[in-house]
């Protein structure tokens, strides 16, 4: 948090009406909304939810030597000292203060969405920004969740890197319009809540409002552009009728910016190692990222670095620091050679196939433990894609059949499990309704020099199965 904030301040961004009135010139050093991590001096925000009200907590956090509560009501039998800061709403009141942290800051403030990787290259961002740059911690890419990123800038932040996600239409433009990005970009416009948005018509509309906030702003740091994704280059070309700056990236074409020249994965250890040719620099790395996918990532973030104005020094010295976010992409050694690639943060088919189409790279002679769970949000077009990519899975691995097992997780993949037994018989596959009933299934399965893959959507918790793993190699 900024120094020199007080509780007034926080009265005036919100437009509490503050009950108990106490001194309220103390300065606020963290703002909260988790009973279970709530510190001493911490100002908490009780927010209302479907699974848990953070009302019910009030007198928790009170005991436990909160400066400040913010809520929508106090309790009845409140016989506290401490300054109460009633608001109409406790989202609103976060976002304000959000809002608020947003004028105040001088420094570059970037965002990323996109149906896939948008998490990997925040993080690859954030790195290559160098020191003193703040970056929304794991899946906080919602209004609330930007909004408590906010909260996390201090004095000397230079950079804020926001990740974007939504679940309709009207989220991306109303995170733009509260905390005012100066530039980003889309890193690709797939399946990801096809459910929710009628289609990927409306997955690009929700997409494109990135660049349509980015469109309005009279001086801006400009955007990266995937030119293999034809959708982002469409979103491009509508949102943008005036010159603007703009940094491509490809695989495709080599004359790209950034062009990815070269990009292979390590048999043994998964490892992704690839070239980017650029105006400036000519880079050779190797990342501990799985999936080719991942040079995209990499290219977007280098992209948005220098939009950034980060020297071409400063991205070769920093390319060798960029680590896997957590469950994306992270390689595990286990005993008896077993290799394990946890994905299991998220999914959705465009994502499940590039994993897979990289998994086909290692291993070529081993055995290959394929733990898929259903891909969420899908809605209409669950069971549909679910079919497609199960015959995917059937095509892709034709060859040694015999030497891939496959476990569905969740019922909705036992319309990919049916396809790949369409498709090809010869692949063992079995079903499980839980994480909990699969466990021991796949337990039991590996052997020595297995290779291990979990990819499923958040809902699923495959990642309970990625722990117990860890847990007992």
């Amino acid at each position: 948090m900024f120094s020199q904030i007080t509780l007034n301040d926080l009265v005036e961004w919100t437009g509490a009406k503050l009950l108990k009135p106490a001194s309220c010139s103390h300065l606020v050093n963290s703002i909260s909304s988790d009973s279970r991590t709530f510190k001493s001096g911490e100002v908490f925000i009780a927010l209302p939810g479907e699974k848990f009200d953070g009302h019910r907590y009030i007198e928790e956090v009170a005991s436990k030597g909160a400066l400040a509560i913010i809520g929508q009501q106090r309790p009845a039998t409140w016989n506290h000292s401490i300054p109460f800061l009633e608001v109409a709403s406790s989202l609103r009141a976060y976002v304000d203060i959000g809002r608020a942290l947003r004028k105040k800051f001088q420094g570059r403030v970037i965002a990323v969405t996109g149906s896939a990787g948008k998490s990997s290259t925040k993080d690859m961002l954030g790195v290559l920004l160098g020191p003193q740059t703040i970056v929304s911690p794991k899946s906080f890419n919602n209004l609330l969740g930007v909004s408590k990123t906010l909260c996390l800038l201090e004095d000397q932040t230079r950079n804020l890197v926001l990740e974007m996600g939504m679940n309709g239409f009207g989220e991306i433009e109303e995170m733009c319009e509260n905390f005012q990005p100066m530039g980003g970009a889309i890193t690709n416009i797939g399946d990801a809540h096809i459910g929710k948005l009628g289609g990927r018509e409306g997955i690009f509309r929700a997409k494109k409002e990135l660049f349509d906030w980015i469109s309005k702003l009279e001086s801006g740091l400009g955007v990266a552009i995937n030119l293999d994704d034809p959708l982002v280059v469409r979103a491009a070309k509508e949102a943008f009728s005036k010159p603007i700056k703009t940094i491509s990236y490809s695989a495709l074409n080599p004359k790209a910016d950034i062009y990815i020249s070269e990009r292979k994965i390590n048999p043994q250890t998964g490892a992704l190692s690839l070239k980017l040719k650029t105006e400036g620099a000519d880079f050779e790395v190797t990342i501990p990222h799985f999936g080719i996918h991942h040079a995209y990532n990499l290219a977007a973030a280098v992209a948005l670095a220098r939009l950034s104005q980060v020297s071409w020094k400063e991205i070769g010295e920093r390319l060798p620091r960029v680590v896997p976010s957590e469950s994306r992409g992270q390689i595990t050694p286990l005993s008896k050679q077993v290799t394990l690639i946890d994905e299991s943060y998220n999914s959705n088919p465009a994502a499940l196939v590039s994993s897979l189409e990289s998994i086909i790279l290692m291993n070529p002679t081993g055995r290959k433990i394929l733990v898929i769970g259903e891909m969420r949000e899908l809605d209409d077009f669950s069971e549909p894609l679910h079919r497609e990519v199960g015959k995917k899975i059937g095509k892709m691995f034709s060859e040694n059949p015999n030497q891939v097992i496959v476990f569905g997780v969740g019922k909705e993949t036992q319309f990919l499990l049916k396809e790949i037994q369409q498709v090809n018989p010869k692949i063992s596959t079995c079903f499980a309704e839980t994480v909990d009933k699969v466990e021991p299934l796949v337990s039991a399965s590996i052997q020595s020099q297995d290779l291990v893959f979990v990819k499923g959507s958040r809902g699923i918790a495959l990642d309970k199965l990625v722990t117990r793993l860890k847990a007992n190699p």
